[in-house]
Order: C-alpha cells, then sequence, then structure tokens
C-alpha cells in the first residue's frame, strides 16, 4: 500500500449528454475501430464494472500491460474512456484510472431528420423516466412512512408491495414503452 494519498472512489456514472453517431461521421470510424478487437471489448466492459488503472486492468483480465495500455489509448481517443482519476502505486508511480466517458455514444444508421429524432427522443425518455423514478419514490416516502399510526408500526413487506409508488412506476413504464413503439412505428 502506497503511503502516497491515493482514492478509490471513481465510479462508472455517465453524467454527459447522449452522443448520436451517424454510420457515416468521422468519429464513428474511430470508435469502430477501437472497439473492432475483443480484448478492447473486454477491457471497455470490465471499466464499466469498476474503474482502474491499466496495471490493474491487466491483472483482472490476464492480459500484458502493453496490450492493455494500447487499448486504453485506442479507447480514449475513440472518446468511450477517460482518464478519471489518478492513483499512486505501492512504489509511488502515477498511474491514470480510466472510467467509461461522461458522454455516452449510440451508433446510428439512418437520415439526418430520424438522427436528430433519436436524439430528442432519447434526451425526452432519459428526462421522463427520471422523473417518473422521482415521483413514485415519493410516493414510496409517502405510503412507508407517512401514515399515520402508532409510533413504533413499521409496514409489512406486504404492504410496501402494494404501495401506490410501485403501481404509479410500472404504469408509467408502461406508456413510455407505448411511446416509444408508437414513435418507432411512425418515422
Amino acid at each position: 500500500m502506497s503511503l502516497l494519498p491515493s482514492t478509490d472512489d471513481v465510479t462508472a456514472d455517465q453524467e454527459g449528454e447522449i452522443r448520436v453517431l451517424g454510420v457515416d461521421d468521422d468519429e464513428t470510424a474511430t470508435v469502430f475501430e477501437a472497439l473492432s478487437s475483443e480484448t478492447a471489448r473486454r477491457i471497455l466492459s470490465a471499466i464499466y464494472d469498476d474503474p482502474a488503472p491499466p496495471s490493474e486492468l491487466a491483472d483482472r483480465l490476464d492480459l500484458s500491460l502493453q496490450n492493455v495500455s494500447y487499448h486504453l489509448d485506442n479507447l480514449e481517443e475513440a472518446g468511450v474512456v477517460r482518464v478519471a482519476d489518478t492513483r499512486y502505486s505501492e512504489k509511488g508511480k502515477e498511474m491514470n484510472v480510466y472510467a467509461p466517458a461522461d458522454d455516452p455514444v449510440v451508433v446510428f444508421v439512418g437520415t439526418t431528420e430520424r438522427k436528430t429524432g433519436l436524439r430528442d427522443l432519447l434526451k425526452r425518455l432519459v428526462g421522463a423516466t427520471g422523473l417518473l423514478f422521482l415521483v413514485s419514490a415519493f410516493l414510496f416516502v409517502f405510503q412507508a412512512f407517512g401514515q399515520p399510526g402508532g409510533a413504533g408500526d413499521a409496514p409489512t413487506i406486504l404492504e410496501l408491495l402494494s404501495f401506490p409508488g410501485l403501481e404509479f412506476l410500472l404504469g408509467g413504464l408502461f406508456v413510455l414503452g407505448l411511446v416509444v413503439l408508437w414513435w418507432a412505428r411512425n418515422r
């Protein structure tokens, strides 16, 4: 263990905008080239599971450090991974910690109008789904803890499973699914 400051709080969360790339975009070729290797895809999957420095990824995937570094450079150039933090090895060497890029990538085959429509739909669905989960959580909390009763009365599991928030969530997801199907059919 190193005496130099290091943190292990790097996550695979993505907080950026969705990048929709057309199949003929210059950037798409770089993404395809970076992901064409099975090794690169294994490294990318491992980073989504747990961001790590190249040496840790090499150990975890039973690959050489040079092979992992090569693919990480390609994936970083393609914009699908990023250097999220720095750690220090036991010997005091500074190591980059790689995590997924903040902007998720969607490669789309279709016209410019449909590409724009897909991007807008994805943004609306992410917002609508987030709002749906927020309202459902509020209803859950209200059902579980906002009901008048005895001071020590905790809801049973059966009562929690029959709360209005779950019904609201499932109904909302069903409606969102219908909207997506309608959008896909009418495009």
